[in-house]
């Protein structure tokens, strides 16, 4: 266990990441990013980390859409945050939420037994959909160990149930712990993702002239 994550770090090296805050150009290709889980567990306070490096706790009820870019080595990352904030009974029904999306997030917080218990919930609604997408499993509130409801064991055995998940891990909106981490990965993802795609394109427009 310990070997794969000095592994991953390992490969992290060879990007370079620069975060370039709330930003949005039409000439770029926006990245669909949705982030769901039950009321509560943070997914507005982490997408506002993400996008201003600020914490502000979440009460309004609605649906939100935020823009960012993140810059990976000499290519830009333009993401387009769907937060899937209040009810997600009314959010998950919202209609194009399942539209091209590039990567999702799944998220409970450690001191809510309930929120996790609502993944598989979650992560079945969202293979009814049959998205072809990127999966990460956040446990948020990491600074609530005293009141921890969830074990770590329990998050990563559910991920490791499902091979489309591709990494979980603990975040906290308050102190900041892990946030960097999580939005390096979702460029770094979303990255090789467009490499792989524009290496296809490549291919298919050889084999044409062909």
């Amino acid at each position: 266990m310990i070997h794969e994550e000095e592994e991953k770090e390992k490969d992290k090296s060879k990007y370079k990441i620069e975060y370039l805050g709330e930003k949005f150009s039409k000439d770029l290709r926006s990245h669909k990013i949705i982030i769901i889980g039950s009321y509560g567990v943070g997914k507005t306070t982490i997408t506002n980390k993400i996008v201003y490096k600020e914490f502000e706790q979440e009460f309004i009820p609605t649906m939100d859409i935020k823009n960012s870019q993140i810059k990976v080595n000499d290519k830009i990352i333009q993401i387009n945050i769907w937060d899937c904030c209040g009810n997600d009974k009314y959010a998950l029904n919202i209609p194009n939420l399942y539209k091209n999306v590039s990567l999702a997030i799944l998220v409970y917080a450690i001191n809510d037994r309930k929120s996790y218990k609502e993944l598989e919930n979650l992560y079945a609604i969202l293979k009814e959909h049959y998205l072809d997408t990127i999966i990460f499993l956040i446990g948020n509130k990491s600074d609530l160990e005293k009141e921890r409801e969830v074990k770590i064991e329990d998050a990563e055995k559910f991920k490791n149930n499902y091979d489309d998940i591709k990494m979980f891990f603990e975040t906290s909106a308050l102190n900041g712990n892990n946030i960097d981490k999580l939005l390096d990965n979702i460029a770094i993802s979303i990255y090789e993702k467009d490499k792989i795609e524009e290496n296809e394109e490549n291919k298919a427009i050889r084999k044409k002239m062909q």
